[in-house]
């Protein structure tokens, strides 16, 4: 690394975020690895001075990388994100490779809670036969969701304005994938994720609220035979379970997350 840029570095003590910066240093400021490592003495404008120390000064608040970049990659596209959207992980798309490997015939789709939209556009861009649907109640959500759309060129992705399922007919859909809240008030976990909106993380009732309101809305929204995917807490796979059998749900299986750990539920509605 370059005289200059390894100095900016230790002047504030962050050794930790090297990878990061790096990345941030190609994404952001455009340098390619000459500049990086090879022209020691290569002279930083004040631009470039000024960029660094924003990222170094937003790190040191624990702002996520996607965040300051306004980029996160998810399943083969680059989308945008702000700190009005939660930052998709990587286990979700486990949920979007599972429908693009089993469903091929024209299907009515809707992920509710979209967020930024990653889950549906993902969908959509892989599925032209698909007529995919994002539902959420957070305007600046939809927002981004729209920026997502666009930038991507989601024909057949649509954005509503709708909390959960409550404003869709009975037997409207064929398929209805979700990553809802599914935090507990208390979990620990939440400290490390304080620069991510709560509303998309935290959900009461031990993090199952929503996800009991998903199932008990889908009996009515979804056709019979349709099928409907949720992630959730590897520790609430049992809970989950109950609860899409308490809803008419049969043929209930559990998707692994890369720890081997139980991290997605989907079910037939009979």
């Amino acid at each position: 690394m370059s005289n200059k840029l390894s100095y900016y570095l230790k002047k504030h003590n962050s050794d930790s975020i090297r990878d990061e910066f790096i990345f941030y240093l190609k994404e952001k400021l455009f340098f390619n690895d000459k500049d990086i490592y090879v022209d020691k003495d290569r002279r930083l404008n004040k631009k470039e001075q000024n960029l660094i120390k924003e990222f170094i000064d937003k790190k040191k608040e624990g702002i996520p990388l996607d965040y300051i970049l306004n980029i996160t990659k998810f399943y083969e596209n680059d989308f945008y994100v702000d700190s009005r959207v939660l930052i998709p992980r990587p286990e979700t798309e486990i949920l979007v490779d599972y429908i693009n490997n089993n469903f091929s015939s024209a299907l009515k789709v809707l992920d509710a809670g979209t967020g930024s939209g990653c889950i549906g556009i993902s969908i959509a861009l892989k599925n032209s036969k698909f007529d995919v649907y994002g539902s959420d109640y957070s305007l600046d959500s939809l927002y981004v969701a729209a920026k997502n759309k666009k930038t991507l060129r989601a024909k057949n992705f649509s954005l509503i304005h709708a909390n959960w399922l409550s404003c869709f007919k009975i037997d409207s859909f064929d398929l209805i994938v979700s990553n809802p809240p599914y935090i507990g008030n208390h979990d620990p976990h939440l400290c490390n994720l304080s620069h991510e909106p709560n509303q998309a993380l935290v959900a009461s009732d031990n993090g199952l609220r929503d996800i009991k309101s998903i199932v008990k809305q889908s009996t009515n929204v979804l056709k019979r035979g349709g099928m409907l995917i949720l992630e959730h807490g590897y520790q609430q796979q049992k809970e989950v379970k109950n609860i899409f059998k308490d809803n008419r749900f049969s043929d209930i299986v559990n998707l692994k997350d890369f720890q081997e750990h139980p991290r997605i539920t989907l079910g037939i509605l009979g």
